[in-house]
Order: structure tokens, then C-alpha cells, then sequence
């Protein structure tokens, strides 16, 4: 495994590159797309090595594999934390962050918006 300490910069003003398709890292040449790629990988074996079996955090089921699942950080967010998820509930959990809804009641009667409380209590408007 090859590991660069290359703060990367990839440029989006062209010439360089673009917003939809930024250029190769100023600092080491490494393509947005081969970068994106090895943090995808780097982010499945932790999710590999830290793999457990126990109660999952989101539906109590005890017993499963579980696998640690850390949110993308909103714009409230300090330090998130990271959830122990069975393959299931990981797969949700991922859904939801992707399309940037709350992952824990918390977050949603702090931040969220009154649609997603009521679709996070099971209450859909």
C-alpha cells in the first residue's frame, strides 16, 4: 500500500480543471478520480478491520456483525461520532447521510428540519 503525505490540491479554475472535473493535484499529480477512488478504499478496510459482533446501536438486534458507520460532519456538527451498525441499518444510515438527513433523534430535534422529526418518529407530515 502506497501512502502520500501530499496535502493534495486538486484545481478547479480552468485552465487546470473545472468545478465537475477538477485537475491533478497540484503537489503530487495524483488524479481527483484515482484520489476519490483510494479514500473509498481506505474507508472499506476500516470498515472491515473494525468489524464486531454485538447489539447494533439502530434496532437492538443483538448477535450481528457490526461495522462502524461515521457520519459526514453537517455544518452544526463539532466532532461527530462514530455508530457500531449491523450491515442493514449501515446501509440506511449511509442513505440518510447521503441525502443529508439526521442519523440520531439529537441531531434531528436540534438541527432537523420539523419534516424530518416527524419522518425520524415514524409521524410523516
Amino acid at each position: 500500500m502506497l501512502v502520500s503525505l501530499c496535502k493534495h490540491a486538486f484545481p478547479v479554475q480552468p485552465p487546470r480543471g473545472s468545478l465537475a472535473h477538477p485537475g491533478d493535484c497540484t503537489g503530487c499529480g495524483i488524479t481527483y478520480d484515482a484520489h476519490r477512488l483510494a479514500l473509498e478504499e481506505q474507508e472499506g478496510r476500516h470498515r472491515i478491520a473494525t468489524a464486531a459482533r454485538g447489539r447494533c446501536e439502530r434496532c437492538g438486534i443483538p448477535g450481528r456483525m457490526l461495522f462502524t458507520f461515521t457520519p459526514d460532519p453537517g455544518p452544526w456538527d463539532g466532532d461527530v461520532g462514530s455508530h457500531r451498525l449491523c450491515t442493514p441499518c449501515w446501509s440506511a444510515a449511509k442513505l440518510l447521510d447521503e441525502r443529508g438527513e439526521p442519523l440520531t433523534f439529537t441531531t434531528a430535534l436540534d438541527h432537523g428540519t420539523d419534516e424530518q422529526l416527524l419522518r425520524f418518529l415514524g409521524m410523516d407530515a
